[in-house]
């Protein structure tokens, strides 16, 4: 399999670096992916919550979680 000049240059530059620097490269370049993701899920997520509570889907979750409290505080009053 023939190289080009192009593929050449790119290897012998990749081989004046020192294993320390690709590792903190690599390393940091982790860091910046996992740290996006998050972000860019948080985004996400806060977007589609706006939407579905623009659309009320969470006012019957709402009356779920009332009920679920007032049985819980009917519970705690039992004597044990």
């Amino acid at each position: 399999m023939e190289t080009t000049p192009q593929i050449e240059q790119h290897l012998s530059t990749n081989m004046n670096i020192s294993k320390k620097d690709i590792i903190i490269g690599n390393f940091l370049g982790g860091l910046s992916w996992g740290l996006g993701s998050v972000i860019g899920a948080t985004v996400v997520f806060a977007l589609v919550a706006f939407i579905l509570k623009s659309l009320g889907v969470f006012s019957g979750i709402e009356g779920l979680f009332q009920q679920l409290n007032t049985l819980k505080d009917i519970n705690q009053q039992i004597p044990r």
